[in-house]
């Protein structure tokens, strides 16, 4: 997607270090949401079920996000929302380590200020709630 994203014009302006780290945490974002997909797969019925299981929970976290519009255009229950989605925390942490922050501010909520503290610590409860769920959980369905 990054090269992608460089044949259309994108471009990042803080460095390699920023950039790996910007890297590193959208992985590590990954990673841990990834989690929380493998508890569901495991869960549901059938293969075919976790497409649709993991678009009711992909879907509002995205769109009520700062991901395509900035949060202060919202109306103020989804812009309260927006701005405490870790999808968003993890959209302006990308924006900040890739320096394409541009003209828009940041929302002045906690999660967008250290959206990088926010991401982390996210991703950390993430994996702290739904591994050993998802670990548990196979093991009930594997002994079977």
């Amino acid at each position: 997607m990054m090269l992608s994203g460089l044949a259309v014009g994108w471009r990042f302006t803080d460095g390699w270090v920023s950039f790996l780290g910007g890297v590193l945490i959208l992985l590590f974002f990954s990673y841990a949401f990834s989690w929380v997909m493998t508890l569901l797969g495991i869960i549901v019925p059938t293969p075919e079920v976790i497409n649709n299981a993991s678009f009711m929970i992909l879907f509002p976290l995205t769109f009520i996000s700062n991901a395509f519009v900035q949060t202060d255009d919202l109306p103020r229950a989804l812009e309260i929302f927006a701005n405490w989605n870790p999808i968003s925390a993890l959209v302006q942490a990308a924006r900040e380590l890739f320096g394409n922050t541009g003209s828009a501010p940041t929302p002045d909520t906690w999660p967008m200020q250290n959206s990088v503290i926010t991401v982390l610590a996210g991703s950390i409860l993430l994996m702290a709630i739904f591994i050993p769920l998802s670990v548990n959980r196979f093991r009930q369905a594997s002994s079977r």
